[in-house]
């Protein structure tokens, strides 16, 4: 077994260390493990069985992220007023003289792009089957158009209703989402690390899409609190949250692979578990650790209650199939989504280092209007890669099969276009940077190197969202 702050077998601590937000099954106990190598990451015993109050929730977690909303909130008012008057109005930009009409301007920034097919879907439904071949609406999923239909309606059902709802939507699910993100960090680790996942996340170049009306903070608050629950053992709320989230967008479904490993991996601990005293031999413990595993499934499987609660798992397939039997009644083509992402936007299946090779070796620079950022989408993909051995070192298994699916997955869309949007999905990476800079307690030099790299990553993400941030409001293309 490797050495790491959390062991990838390890279940959390098993102490009442974050609120209740919602009744959860009895924790089953966790399997021993070999000792980790000792970081200053772990959480002392005490530490973690401490609850942490609403007054923490607030001061670490929902008031930085309102700071950092209300900052880019400006800058999106500078770009508005002062620099897209300068700029010469072509296709696809929007319109300078629409866009400055006040108050109408603090709506209209933050629906551009995909923004606008949500808000076409809200008010009137999704388009018919002759689409499917165009850039149709279809790959769009339905939860956060149902989310801004009845937003809107509570709101008057104006035209501005609906774009007003869409951010309200996005920014209560951005709270939502950040508040599970603390919760688990806490959990897992220490309430330093979880305020500073909280902070990365927030800053980091593309979270301006968490108060856009785009579906970034419902997909991934949806996702960190199915993941919550999972390691809480709470089955069906892990499975009702992960099949909102498939219901959301696409990668959604990809939660049943590490929800379904961190189930098997817990009812297979609780009948079964390895000796205390594994043998150095890497070949002969692997032998012993997969014996004792599938022992324990074998064992857990006589229990009918084990099967019961498998059944929870089947919800999270069941936001996508809910998308498909609708397309299937309305348009009568069960598949609606597949083909309108393969036929209209021409992501098609192909393994992802051809993507990525493809993409070194034919770059794009100097292109605003370009679809396609370049730089950022690369970037973004090669750290992917890297956050994924990064996560199985340091983190949980569940937490490195879920980092490995996200970086994958749109990889092999045959298309680079938005990847730097998709990091936002990688939420392990921003628990790894804050273990890493919140390591060592015991040395006041390696302390201080510390919170001079937690300076530069602010300071480094703060910038490049605000320059980003512009990006989008001027409506470059670049950074759809």
């Amino acid at each position: 077994m490797q050495g790491s702050t959390l062991s990838n077998n390890s279940s959390t601590l098993d102490t009442p260390d974050d609120i209740s937000l919602l009744p959860t099954q009895p924790t089953l106990p966790a399997t021993p493990v070999a000792p980790a190598i000792p970081t200053s990451g772990q959480v002392p015993l005490s530490e973690a069985q401490k609850k942490v109050t609403v007054a923490q929730i607030w001061q670490e977690a929902i008031l930085p992220y309102l700071g950092t909303r209300l900052l880019i909130l400006v800058v999106g008012l500078f770009a508005t007023y002062y620099i897209m008057p300068l700029l010469v109005h072509v296709s696809p930009l929007p319109s300078p003289a629409t866009m400055m009409a006040f108050p109408q301007s603090l709506w209209l920034m933050w629906s551009r792009f995909d923004g606008g097919f949500y808000i076409q879907i809200a008010q009137s439904n999704y388009w018919a089957a002759s689409t499917l071949h165009e850039r149709t609406d279809w790959v769009f999923y339905p939860l956060f158009p149902l989310l801004i239909s009845g937003g809107a309606k509570l709101l008057g059902g104006s035209s501005a209703a609906y774009y007003i709802a869409g951010i309200l939507i996005a920014n209560i699910a951005g709270v939502f989402m950040m508040v599970y993100l603390y919760l688990l960090v806490r959990r897992e680790f220490n309430s330093k690390i979880a305020s500073r996942s909280v902070l990365y996340l927030a800053l980091f170049p593309t979270g301006f899409f968490f108060s856009a009306v785009f579906t970034e903070s419902l997909l991934l608050g949806l996702t960190i609190a199915c993941i919550y629950y999972a390691r809480r053992q709470s089955w069906w709320l892990a499975g009702l949250c992960g099949g909102l989230a498939a219901l959301t967008r696409l990668q959604g479904i990809t939660l049943i692979v590490p929800v379904a490993w961190e189930y098997l991996r817990v009812v297979s601990a609780r009948y079964a578990q390895p000796p205390e005293n594994l043998p150095k031999d890497w070949s002969a413990r692997a032998q012993i650790e997969v014996t004792t595993y599938f022992r324990g499934l074998f064992l857990a499987m006589r229990e009918l209650k084990n099967w019961l609660n498998a059944l929870a798992l089947i919800l999270i397939p069941c936001g996508l199939l809910i998308f498909m039997i609708y397309a299937k009644l309305y348009i009568n083509d069960f598949f609606a989504t597949f083909h309108a992402s393969s036929w209209g936007w021409h992501r098609m299946i192909s393994p992802p280092w051809r993507l990525i090779i493809y993409s070194l070796r034919n770059p794009i620079l100097g292109q605003p209007l370009n679809w396609n950022f370049w730089v950022l989408n690369i970037v973004t993909a090669l750290a992917g890669l890297a956050v994924i051995i990064w996560a199985w070192r340091r983190l949980p298994m569940i937490y490195t099969i879920y980092t490995a699916l996200v970086v994958l997955l749109p990889l092999a869309s045959s298309m680079l276009n938005s990847y730097g949007r998709y990091a936002l999905l990688f939420f392990p990476a921003f628990i790894l940077l804050a273990t890493f800079t919140s390591k060592h307690k015991d040395s006041s030099k390696n302390e201080g190197k510390e919170e001079h790299l937690h300076t530069f990553i602010v300071a480094s993400f703060a910038t490049l969202e605000a320059v980003f941030m512009i990006f989008f409001v001027l409506g470059l293309p670049t950074i759809a």
